[in-house]
């Protein structure tokens, strides 16, 4: 027992350490995302009507004390280090009249785009959103990601 304690010990010092480096100035959702890349989306619109939408990638950004963040067109300076997720998705058209409809398109890729990428927080990612299946996300689908990504690394782009 007291071997098993002598190896548990450091764990817990490391697991605390990890929560401690965890800022406070983004809410903890902020930090959490129930999907993975690849996954394949449901969101029901305004219109009544079902879309399809693909989760293309998912970053950890760390942000520095001083450092700026350009979130839905305002200016966040975060007073200690913290991180957020910015989710990219790919959001496609208002065109099913059923979530069955939805998840037949989404199995035999047969959706259209309407946005080939958006950048978004984690909680605004996920509102609204059903898990309908997964896909590969394929090279040519990054492509709007990397240039926000470019933009986005020199603070010229924001999120949603």
């Amino acid at each position: 027992m007291k071997h098993a304690l002598k190896l548990l010990l450091p764990v817990l010092l490391a697991l605390q350490s990890m929560a401690a480096n965890a800022g406070n100035f983004f809410p903890p959702d902020y930090k959490q995302f129930p999907f993975k890349e690849g996954d394949l989306l449901a969101s029901k619109r305004s219109d009544g009507k079902y879309a399809v939408n693909k989760i293309l990638k998912i970053d950890k950004v760390v942000l520095k004390a001083g450092e700026s963040i350009n979130i839905q067109g305002k200016k966040f300076v975060v007073p200690e280090e913290d991180y957020l997720l910015i989710v990219s998705a790919a959001y496609g058209e208002s065109e099913f009249d059923t979530l069955e409809q939805a998840r037949h398109a989404a199995a035999s890729g047969h959706w259209k785009v309407q946005i080939g990428h958006a950048p978004n927080r984690a909680p605004g990612a996920a509102a609204g959103q059903t898990y309908i299946g997964s896909a590969p996300v394929a090279e040519w689908e990054l492509a709007g990601y990397r240039q926000w990504k470019s933009a986005f690394t020199k603070g010229e782009a924001g999120v949603f």
